[in-house]
């Protein structure tokens, strides 16, 4: 999300496969324990004019989950965001909708 916002990027849509996070994130109940992580992912949401975050099924969202896998089994960290859909993924994206 910072890079995003860094790049001046100000209409974004998220999925994730985590429905409990999507709820946590998207409703107004108070979470202590997660108090400073929601008011960073708050401060940044209000940087884009339109931001859309939703839950995707994990058999909807295979490939995307694999590759997570894989990064987190190499204890890989990926720095650099790229905001143009990679070709490989550009159908999958397309079937879901306008990113």
């Amino acid at each position: 999300m910072e890079e995003l916002s860094s790049r001046g990027v100000k209409q974004v849509r998220f999925e994730s496969d985590c429905q409990q996070l999507v709820h946590i994130i998207n409703s107004s109940k108070q979470w202590p324990a997660l108090e400073p992580e929601l008011d960073a992912i708050e401060s940044l949401r209000a940087t884009f004019i339109s931001f859309t975050l939703s839950f995707i099924s994990r058999s909807l969202n295979i490939r995307m989950d694999s590759l997570a896998k894989e990064a987190r089994s190499r204890d890989l960290h990926f720095s650099i965001v790229d905001i143009v859909v990679p070709e490989p993924l550009s159908h999958e994206v397309s079937m879901l909708g306008p990113v």
